[in-house]
């Protein structure tokens, strides 16, 4: 698969809430990454997403499809043969979905990670954490807070 055909599928994913009255019931995000399996791993443990189906093609690519929670993620793991976009090589830089509650989220996190500070967005309406998958790609996680919701520190 194409990064022109990734591209594509993702500029119509992101048109459907244009599209449609329809309620956003879920997040997803692709992932070009360097391990399939540490990368697989790491979203099972840390996100508690579990695989969907995988599939490869030998000398061109991995791809191991996770989803639960509302989100779906898509590892791709690219041979050395397979274009990549100019400048990366692996990415996107930072990815996010949304939760209705932080605090009970960052809760639910491994022992294994340590507990990420809740900050504060005023700008924003939102409280969010930062996490770094084992690429260093950092996948934010938010909270929209009502209008006028004040903040407990």
């Amino acid at each position: 698969m194409s990064y022109k055909t990734l591209f594509a599928i993702l500029v119509v994913f992101l048109a459907l809430p244009v599209l449609s009255r329809a309620d956003v019931t879920g997040s997803y995000f692709a992932v070009v990454v360097r391990d399939i399996e540490i990368s697989s791993d790491w979203y099972e443990q840390v996100l508690g997403l579990v695989e969907q189906s995988r599939l490869t093609e030998e000398n061109r690519y991995d791809i191991v499809n996770l989803a639960g929670r509302g989100l779906a993620v898509e590892l791709l793991a690219l041979a050395d043969a397979v274009d990549r976009p100019p400048g990366r090589l692996e990415g996107p830089f930072k990815l996010g979905f949304l939760v209705d509650n932080i605090r009970l989220f960052v809760a639910d996190l491994p022992d294994s990670i340590s507990a990420p500070e809740i900050i504060f967005d005023e700008t924003n309406g939102l409280l969010l954490i930062q996490l770094r998958d084992p690429d260093e790609n950092i996948i934010q996680v938010m909270q929209l807070l009502n209008p006028g919701e004040s903040v407990k520190r």
